[in-house]
């Protein structure tokens, strides 16, 4: 029976095998042959027969059932438009019902699903029943926009998504409106024609999927014959062609996994086979677009060659409006790219899509960015300088074709872009670019003459990012002679025409270049005339950063024309901070932790390139010797006020150096300039110009000779002064021939120091015109050095024994004693009065307690703010002449007979 059952069981496997094969391969057939339904007929007798079958087979007509319950299998392309063809069955059967939450679910699964036929498959025109879809939804939207009771008797759900369906499927129906006006005008003609097998999808275009359950996709002959669009003869690309493909890549810019090396490949493509002007304008405005998305990420710039290639695709598209004047470049515009429309007519007026100024300044942004990151000590930093001359050449057209529309507010803009690239050169660099341009100009019309756009376009197809090749400068990209008067017109027509942000930085540019040009005067008077310094605290940081670099170089400037106290002024705020580097976006400094990486990025997105910098050793250097010129005076009177100094670095500098046990040769800039400080402070100017003159920072400046001589006279007129402050007491008279002598200095130069010195009261003396002489006078004020420092010493000591005699009262008991009055007396015993009189030689009155107050031995009686010499239980009076003396009495007549308090100098210990 085993036996039996097993090889029963068998042969029903086996022809349930070959069943199922048979039924695999005659899905679609209807016919067969008679030995093959006689051997199927003799196998189902058996299988009815057989005891495994009487459990898995019911007793109904085995050939029926085996009929019915055929798979039927469905192409990937039938299975879609089956599930659009359920999706709108539902929309209609919540139309019925008047459910509009339910229309509005299933028109978004209805136009997800349409996107991914159109994907799927080469989609030619839109499916007949989704046309006929949307009428139908167009008409209950309006039947149930009409019934306004049926609207208010709505749930607010339903009320919200039938508003919320008005204004979709309006919006939706933008694209289809020719369908659908041929749809209402076929009327019922087409209603039978819902089968969109033929309506969706033309007969030749077949589904090339894998089914999920294994069926291979078969090829149609044309889909195996398809090439991409790059591969195409450009005689078979017709204009709506070129259109769709474009508005295809602009669709899938940013998307994830796009390729955007292939997107730009195909879009030169475009360029070389757009059929009119127009259309390669627009292309090329697209392809620039495709270069710039080819940035990784904002902190990193462009790759050289795609740089170069954009800028020539710029040139390109100014180049085709000059050729062109018919077709304008509009921002705002929308750009048709439906593949059913035919090209302009040539000469038509047309206007493309696209933004010259913001390809304008991401060109010129994205360079800058580069000579962020670039060596500054190679070539290749030189060789990108270069480029510079291209975004000029390129502003210079942009400029152009505005101005011819007068839209001066973009020309403005424009201006400030050339304003910002022009500004920090001298004249010297200025020239030297000017001459650069001339040879690549010569060079660029003695080369071979230029391809037609679409050879360029062909060889630029392979992207190439190793090889850099440079852009040709314009043959009609002009520069002015005269840099002052470029900068004054573009300047100029900024303030007119411009916002104030834009004014702002065209004004501080402006500033910083009449200071390079040493015009101090006039940057001067139109930074204080602006009033840039009270409102820079409310700008953004690019223009702070802007205002910082134009009040160093107005320190730089003021300092080349011998103006100490202004340089001084316009540097020591600077560095009153202790981040030079940073305010000056020179440096980032590492020691603050409190920023965030994206603080940090955009830190370094403002740095400065390095042929922008401004030297620090220099501004340093700088600002040091104005300090050491403006407070040497004050450092070797030793009876100055603190309030009278005015730099608080040098001061700081001049404690550290005063604390140091030895001090070698100098070395950097601070070393320099406090070993001349020290020669100064002793009158020995040509110790000091000589240490300062060593400094290697004035090679920087191109009057190295003239700064020189002027630094050398103001330190001998410093010298003069302090010699005359420091050592004049010590004589009666002084001749005006000895003084010239000693500092080689002339004669009007010596009355002048004098005469302000005499006038300020720092010295006491007078002129005497025959003789030439300075004649000096005695006063009790003009003590020397040597005094001085002897009521120092006195006043020193003078603290500390009023301090042990305090501490031995406390000690004793007697200090308290004192303070409480002491006697039977009850008035009061305070050591001043409330009017803060003293009264000396009085008694206390122990009858105080009427009176409060002191009396005299005549006992007469005393204003109560008096002091007088109280006595003790025992009657003793306390004076001074007892040894105790009053603590409050000594400090006052100290501080009395002191004066202002005096401070330590280094020349103290250097004498």
């Amino acid at each position: 029976m085993a036996s039996r059952f097993f090889a029963r069981g068998s042969s029903s496997e086996d022809d349930t095998e070959t069943e199922s094969e048979s039924e695999e391969y005659s899905t679609t057939e209807e016919t067969s042959s008679e030995s093959e339904s006689e051997t199927e007929s003799s196998s189902e007798s058996e299988n009815e027969k057989s005891g495994v079958n009487r459990f898995l087979v019911s007793d109904s007509d085995s050939d029926s059932d085996s009929e019915d319950n055929r798979r039927v299998l469905r192409s990937a392309k039938d299975k879609r438009v089956e599930e659009l063809s359920t999706i709108v069955e539902e929309i209609r059967n919540k139309l019925k019902i008047n459910d509009w939450v339910g229309v509005g679910t299933n028109f978004d699964k209805l136009n997800k699903q349409l996107d991914k036929i159109r994907r799927a498959g080469n989609l030619t025109k839109t499916p007949k029943i989704y046309v006929k879809a949307l009428v139908e939804m167009e008409d209950a939207l309006a039947a149930a926009l009409a019934n306004k009771e049926a609207k208010k008797s709505m749930s607010k759900s339903n009320a919200k998504a039938l508003n919320a369906m008005k204004q979709n499927l309006k919006k939706n129906n933008k694209d289809y409106e020719a369908e659908i006006k041929a749809r209402r005008d076929a009327g019922d003609e087409d209603d039978s024609d819902e089968d969109t097998d033929s309506d969706s999808y033309d007969e030749s275009d077949v589904e090339a999927e894998a089914e999920d359950d294994g069926f291979e996709k078969v090829k149609s002959k044309q889909e195996k014959k398809k090439v991409p669009f790059t591969q195409m003869d450009p005689k078979d690309i017709t204009y709506g062609m070129v259109m769709k493909k474009s508005h295809e890549l602009m669709l899938a810019r940013g998307r994830k996994g796009t390729d955007k090396r292939d997107q730009a490949k195909t879009m030169e493509f475009a360029v070389k086979v757009a059929k009119t002007e127009s259309q390669r304008a627009q292309m090329t405005l697209n392809l620039i677009s495709a270069f710039f998305d080819m940035a990784s990420a904002l902190h990193t710039h462009l790759p050289i060659p795609i740089w170069n290639r954009a800028c020539a695709s710029i040139l390109d598209v100014l180049a085709l409006l000059e050729r062109c004047p018919y077709v304008t470049v509009d921002e705002t515009f929308e750009q048709d790219y439906s593949e059913e429309q035919e090209g302009p007519e040539e000469g038509a007026a047309v206007t493309v899509a696209g933004n010259l100024i913001g390809c304008l300044e991401r060109l010129d942004d994205e360079w800058f960015k580069s000579l962020q990151v670039i060596d500054p000590h190679t070539e290749d930093y030189v060789d990108r300088l270069k480029d510079e001359l291209v975004i000029l050449a390129v502003a210079q057209k942009v400029s152009n074709y505005f101005a011819k529309t007068a839209q001066h507010s973009v020309v403005a803009r424009i201006a400030l872009r050339q304003v910002e690239h022009l500004y920090f050169k001298t004249e010297a660099v200025y020239k030297a670019m000017r001459a650069l341009a001339e040879i690549k100009k010569k060079e660029a019309a003695s080369a071979e003459p230029a391809a037609e756009p679409e050879a360029k376009a062909a060889a630029a197809v392979e992207l190439e990012e190793e090889e850099i090749v440079p852009v040709a400068l314009p043959a009609d990209f002009t520069m002015e002679e005269d840099p002052h008067a470029l900068m004054k017109d573009l300047v100029h027509f900024i303030y007119k025409n411009a916002d104030e942000r834009t004014k702002a930085r065209a004004m501080l540019c402006d500033i910083y270049h009449k200071s390079i040009h040493n015009d101090f005067y006039t940057a001067r008077d139109l930074l204080l005339m602006s009033h840039l310094q009270d409102a820079v605290l409310n700008m953004d940081i690019a223009t702070q950063l802007l205002f910082n670099r134009t009040m160093a170089q107005i320190g730089l400037c003021a300092f080349r024309k011998g103006l100490i106290p202004d340089a001084h002024h316009c540097l020591s705020e600077l560095y009153a901070s202790g981040r030079i580097r940073e305010i000056l976006a020179q440096g980032v400094l590492l020691r603050y932790h409190d920023r965030t990486p994206e603080q940090e990025k955009l830190e370094k997105r403002r740095q400065m390139p390095f042929h922008m910098h401004i030297n620090l050793e220099l501004l340093e250097s700088v600002n040091l010797i104005s300090a050491m010129l403006l407070e040497t005076i004050h450092l070797v009177n030793i009876n100055t006020e603190t309030r009278r100094r005015v730099s608080k670095s040098f001061w700081r500098l001049v404690e550290h150096y005063d604390k140091l046990t030895f001090m070698g040769p100098p070395e950097n800039v601070r070393d320099h300039v406090m070993t001349g400080t020290y020669a100064l402070s002793q009158g020995d100017w040509k110790r000091c110009a000589e240490v300062i003159s060593k400094l290697g920072v004035w090679d920087l400046l191109p009057q190295k000779a003239e700064v020189l001589e002027m630094l050398t006279s103001k330190i001998k007129e410093e010298a003069l002064r302090i010699y005359v402050t420091t050592f004049g007491p010590h004589y009666s008279s002084i001749a005006v021939d000895q003084l010239c002598k000693m500092f080689d200095v002339s004669e009007n130069t010596v009355q002048t120091i004098v005469s302000r010195l005499i006038i300020s009261e720092d010295i006491h003396g007078s002129w005497h015109q025959p003789t030439q002489t300075i004649v000096m006078r005695s006063s009790s004020s003009n003590t020397t050095k040597l005094q001085k420092l002897a009521l120092r010493c006195v006043s020193s000591a003078q603290i500390l024994v009023e301090s042990n005699e305090k501490a031995l009262a406390l000690r004793t008991g007697s200090l308290r004693e004192r303070e409480d009055g002491g006697g039977k007396g009850k008035g009061r015993g305070d050591w001043e009065g409330r009017d803060g009189k003293q009264g000396r030689g009085r008694k206390w009155n122990p009858h105080g307690k009427a009176t409060g107050g002191y009396r005299d031995r005549k006992g007469q009686r005393g204003d109560r703010g008096d002091r007088g010499d109280r006595r003790d239980r025992k009657g003793h009076h306390h004076r001074r002449d007892h040894g105790h003396q009053d603590v409050a009495y000594s400090s006052f007549q100290r501080r009395k007979q002191e004066g202002p308090r005096e401070m330590a100098t280094l020349s103290k210990r250097r004498n």
